[in-house]
């Protein structure tokens, strides 16, 4: 019986020794410079607890109101960084399943797009329970509408929400349960033109995602040992244009002091628009330095009790940017940009033109961000892009709109055509 007994430990231990060595494998075992980041693409579903606020009957009364839990598939895109250890992501809303409710034709709820950080104390690990904690900017929103007549618009409080969960990995697949805790979650909503309502959204929210784990970089091992890069130096191809697209987002920052004064039932400041983010530069291989032409294209709509409203950005930037340092592929940069902005502001109220304005400016602003690049010759590589023009505004009858808006793109593709087509010949020629 002792040795059945002993014969069973060791048979534990060894299980134990193997399931720990073997199926808990790290997500990234070897710190190079081609392993620091793993992108992945997904779907989570949140549900969104229930909202609590009012509406204003067709007696012109005000009247509490609680909105049911709500539904929320959403797209995310990000990447692990530091061999595992950081998660850095944005996500965005597709659609949201809700109930119908008596009290109101129609309503929405929504975290919009947010921006984290999680954090992986332990490092991500295959075929083990992996948890984690973060925190992300997210952009709470509600809009509701009674009647044709009481048709409110769309009011956000920006919010840092703090984050924790689980996940699971194995292979390309990445299973993740998790919550959200809003430390900040009230406001007040115009439920019409005079009258405002509280709105409190619930102390957490849940999530459950599944996202496809990408190592774009690691393959680059092979190109590090090969004669490419010489192969481009002896052509003076190093340096060359690229082409840059990638989704992206943008934030308002501070209040109008138009809508504040005189449209105190929109929603103030803006919130924010997704929108695409296009560019093509030139990249000076020997300095590190890179020169670019960008253009963004972003509106704000808001409709509330007979008056609409467009806030429209079209932005061409000339954007000038050098690179930091290099830490294992992770490459900070830091630059300057002169950009035209055509800033355009349009108002109807009740089907009646209010306000057609359009005014044309020129103004700097920073740019900074960072690429994913494990060597400084490959043919595409991911970035980062952040963007602020602190001067950004305009006035309507002498009061101020603004602009100001921290633009935020997540991950961008860079490419090199003139390096895809060297590469097609060196594979050739081989």
């Amino acid at each position: 019986m002792i040795r059945v007994f002993s014969a069973y430990n060791v048979l534990v231990i060894c299980l134990f020794n193997v399931t720990t060595s073997t199926l808990a494998q790290k997500v990234v075992e070897q710190h190079t410079r081609f392993r620091f980041a793993q992108m992945h693409l997904g779907f989570e579903g949140q549900y969104i607890p229930p909202v609590k606020g009012g509406y204003v009957n067709e007696a012109g009364a005000q009247q509490p109101l609680t909105v049911p839990g709500t539904y929320h598939p959403r797209f995310t895109i990000g990447a692990t960084h530091f061999w595992g250890l950081v998660d850095l992501y944005v996500s965005f809303p597709l659609a949201t399943l809700r109930p119908k409710l008596a009290e109101l034709q129609d309503y929405g709820v929504s975290m919009n797009v947010s921006t984290g950080a999680r954090i992986h104390p332990l490092q991500l690990r295959y075929h083990r329970i992996n948890p984690y904690l973060g925190a992300n900017w997210s952009t709470l929103s509600y809009n509701q509408r009674v009647n044709e007549r009481l048709s409110g618009t769309t009011f956000t409080k920006d919010v840092i929400a703090l984050e924790g969960g689980i996940s699971w990995l194995t292979g390309h697949h990445w299973f993740e349960l998790g919550a959200q805790h809003l430390p900040a979650r009230e406001f007040r909503y115009a439920t019409s033109r005079q009258t405002f309502t509280p709105v409190q959204f619930p102390a957490f929210t849940f999530q459950v995602a599944y996202k496809y784990l990408l190592d774009v970089t690691r393959p680059l091992e092979k190109d590090d040992k090969s004669d490419f890069g010489q192969y481009l130096r002896e052509r003076n191809l190093l340096s060359g244009f690229h082409l840059d697209v990638g989704p992206s987002a943008a934030f308002t920052l501070p209040r109008s002091e138009y809508n504040t004064r005189t449209r105190p039932y929109l929603n103030n400041p803006s919130g924010n628009s997704a929108f695409l983010d296009l560019s093509v530069g030139y990249y000076f291989f020997k300095s590190d330095f890179d020169i670019r032409l960008a253009h963004r294209h972003i509106v704000a709509d808001h409709a509330a009790y007979g008056l609409s409203q467009q806030l429209d950005r079209r932005s061409f930037s000339l954007e000038v940017y050098k690179n930091l340092f290099d830490y294992k592929g992770f490459v900070p940069f830091l630059g300057v940009s002169l950009s035209r902005e055509q800033l355009g502001v349009y108002e109807t109220d009740n089907s009646v033109s209010a306000t057609n304005q359009t005014e044309v400016q020129y103004t700097p602003g920073l740019v900074f961000g960072w690429d994913i690049r494990p060597v400084r010759y490959e043919s595409i590589l991911l970035r980062t892009n952040l963007r602020y023009a602190p001067f950004l505004k305009t006035q309507v009858n002498g009061q101020t709109v603004s602009f100001q808006q921290l633009e935020f793109n997540f991950i961008q593709a860079v490419v090199y055509p003139q390096r895809l087509l060297a590469r097609r010949r060196f594979l050739k020629n081989r």
